[in-house]
């Protein structure tokens, strides 16, 4: 008995140590989901793809502004040349030049205009992609956290099922000492006892693993003290009723909202303005540009009496100044962009069948989410029976026992069919609410 009562202290303390948590310290499935989603590498890389969309959708609308550029030269030339009146002769000079020229297109053959509804379109797709990142890692997150919850309430039924041990080893001593019970019993309850305390070791680790899951699914560094808050588990089960609305409606009303549905449905409109984009090739292209220009000529030997015309009235002199409109037509590229529209239509096709794969995948996601639901909730329900059934059995057990018209061997063997009971019902309600809260969530129901 000192034994027992040893380790048992070591367990509660133990216990204690690695659950016992402060209510400012555990976390809500809200706070989890929240913090998993803002360190989630997969999360931020989306988020980083969406940024670089933004920055190549403001570069196609910024393509309408003219480019303005100068240019700066420098040419000395030595031995026979031209000078300033564009007589070649033997001497040495220089030339000093400098320029600027603006260029905008007037028409491009609608090439800006779609290039920008195609970048829109881009952009839009790699939200949506954020989104159902977003979307998949709370549903991960809210897996283990019920998890946790489910893992908890297992090692409960395994601290309960220990103390019934030691009362039983309690009881039976008692019964042996009186020359009630033969000693077979005793050894047989603290058999039974020490069995229980095996359970309550697994039950405490599978307990610390799934804090490591959820921990880890979230990306918390420190899991010092991490532990999650208990809801009230019981009501949110008897607000979950029997589903009424067959999988067509739920798809019905969630494909369209589906994010990686929206991507997709963007990529096809995407596609059509790349094609668009692609057919500006067979129209001219029509340029308006201006240029002003000037230069200093400096030529370092001349014939006497002659001097270089001084900086100012070169450059009043030699500045110029030009306008004008340039019109390219295209005749013959070599087919290159009759094959660029082909290619186009092909990968509109291609969008197409990925879209409608989507699709039929976001279908029989619903149906499979309610095939689930059902039959989880089912599960459930004969799951209680069945711990009702044996609580009853249970308790008749014990009148037996405590009576004398049963043994030690039949005591535990009802017993352990209650504490399997109990597990089954804990296991049922906890992945008929991880199997509800999925399909709710399909029907617009936020997971917190």
């Amino acid at each position: 008995m000192k034994k027992f009562v040893f380790i048992t202290v070591l367990i509660i303390l133990y216990s204690m140590k690695c659950f016992g948590q402060s209510e400012k310290s555990a976390w809500s499935l809200g706070r989890c989901i929240e913090y998993g989603i803002e360190n989630n590498i997969a999360v931020r890389q989306y988020d980083l793809a969406k940024d670089n969309n933004k920055i190549t959708l403001q570069t196609s609308q910024l393509s309408r502004l003219p480019e303005v550029s100068a240019s700066l030269g420098q040419n000395f030339y030595l031995g026979r040349a031209q000078n300033r009146e564009g007589i070649y002769q033997d001497h040495t000079a220089s030339t000093s030049t400098g320029g600027v020229s603006a260029g905008i297109p007037i028409f491009s053959g609608f090439r800006i205009n779609n290039q920008i509804k195609a970048n829109t379109l881009g952009f839009k797709a790699a939200v949506e992609d954020l989104n159902q990142a977003k979307e998949d890692i709370s549903i991960q997150i809210t897996g283990f956290y019920l998890q946790v919850l489910y893992t908890k309430e297992l090692y409960k039924l395994a601290a309960d099922q220990l103390a019934l041990s030691k009362e039983l080893v309690d009881r039976t001593s008692e019964l042996v000492a009186a020359g009630k019970s033969p000693e077979s019993e005793l050894y047989d309850a603290q058999a039974n006892m020490a069995k229980e305390e095996m359970n309550l070791t697994d039950a405490a680790n599978n307990l610390r693993t799934s804090l490591l899951d959820l921990a880890q699914a979230i990306n918390l560094q420190e899991i010092e003290g991490f532990d999650v808050e208990a809801p009230n588990v019981d009501d949110a089960v008897m607000l979950q009723l029997p589903f009424t609305v067959s999988p067509s409606e739920i798809y019905t009303s969630y494909v369209d909202n589906k994010p990686a549905v929206k991507a997709a449905r963007s990529r096809v409109d995407e596609s059509r303005m790349t094609k668009n984009v692609a057919r500006s090739a067979y129209y001219p292209n029509l340029y308006l540009g201006a240029s002003y220009s000037n230069s200093y000529y400096y030529t370092y030997k001349l014939a006497s009496g002659q001097s270089n015309a001084s900086l100012a009235d070169q450059l009043s002199q030699n500045g110029a100044t030009s306008i004008g409109l340039s019109l390219q037509i295209p005749i013959f590229n070599k087919m290159a962009t009759r094959n660029s529209v082909r290619s186009a239509e092909l990968n509109i096709k291609n969008k197409q069948l990925s879209l409608d794969k989507m699709r039929q995948d976001t279908y029989k996601e619903v149906q499979q989410a309610w095939n689930n639901a059902q039959g989880a909730y089912q599960k459930y329900l004969s799951s209680h029976k069945g711990v009702e059934a044996s609580q009853m059995a249970m308790d008749y057990e014990e009148q037996k026992y405590l009576s004398g018209r049963s043994n030690t061997y039949q005591y535990n063997q009802v017993r352990t069919r209650l504490a399997n009971s109990l597990s089954e019902e804990v296991q049922a309600k906890y992945n008929f609410l991880l199997r509800s809260k999925i399909l709710s969530f399909y029907q617009g129901v936020p997971l917190y």
